[in-house]
């Protein structure tokens, strides 16, 4: 991808060819529900699903109405979740069920480098998982003692192991975050961490995650605060969606990838 960005910016195209932002119409989805989600529908067009979710009981020490869910394939799921430590840190775990939640496997701890003391105030985690490759993907804001910002980890197992974390941006605000992959491509949508922006920010992989290939700021625009982000991706079709008021429709870009 890194040649590609070259490329295009010799040739004077931008990487990403963006429409221009419009009113997402969200039909019977709630603006208001964070389990709504982002999809791109015929011709390439965003959209509004209602998110579904598996059976999912309660675990020790897990944060409340921090958990996020993402389907692979037929009935199987993942979670991710924060779960608070009694120095107010918390850690990334994330468990997978085959059965539509009716049993889930032993949870695993995918980030413990947290050096906050947030508790369970902070931002729910973002979950993807790519019925095509296995792949799953979680992003998130997280404040290590080298510095917070916000960070993109991923599972090639099934979520059995996770590799390293990848920063995405460092900043100390924390920040909202969706993820969304398709193939080897993922993308990251997720409020600015850094103080007073108040924007949407854009991360690119073309590696499945390992590296991130392009990070375009202020997707939403600087002229108007946004928050809850939204992200999805299919093929080379791309589209962000962002709320910047309350009880307003959300805005919604679409782009195509070059």
């Amino acid at each position: 991808m890194l040649s590609l960005t070259f490329a295009a910016a010799a040739c004077g195209r931008a990487p990403i060819a963006w429409q221009e932002p419009a009113r997402l119409d969200l039909g019977a989805v709630s603006a208001a529900a964070p389990e709504w989600r982002l999809a791109i529908g015929a011709h390439d067009r965003p959209r509004a699903e209602r998110a579904s979710a598996p059976a999912f009981g309660e675990a020790p020490g897990r944060c409340p109405h921090s958990a996020v869910f993402a389907r692979e394939r037929a009935h199987q799921w993942y979670a991710a979740w924060w779960s608070a430590r009694a120095d107010s840190s918390a850690q990334l775990v994330i468990a997978r069920t085959t059965d539509d939640g009716a049993t889930w496997e032993a949870p695993i701890v995918a980030d413990a480098r947290d050096a906050g003391t947030r508790g369970c105030d902070r931002p729910r985690p973002a979950i993807a998982a790519d019925s095509a490759t296995g792949f799953v993907h979680v992003a998130y804001f997280l404040q290590p003692r080298e510095g917070g910002g916000v960070w993109l980890v991923h599972s090639m197992d099934h979520g059995a192991t996770w590799h390293p974390p990848v920063a995405l941006m460092y900043g100390g605000d924390p920040a909202e975050t969706s993820v969304a992959a398709s193939g080897d491509s993922v993308a990251a949508a997720f409020t600015s961490p850094n103080a007073n922006e108040g924007w949407v920010d854009l991360a690119l992989s073309w590696s499945a995650g390992h590296l991130i290939d392009l990070t375009e700021s202020a997707v939403s625009g600087r002229s108007v605060a946004a928050h809850a982000p939204r992200v999805a991706l299919r093929g080379r079709a791309l589209a962000v969606a962002w709320v910047t008021d309350a009880g307003s429709l959300p805005m919604a870009r679409a782009g195509t990838l070059r």
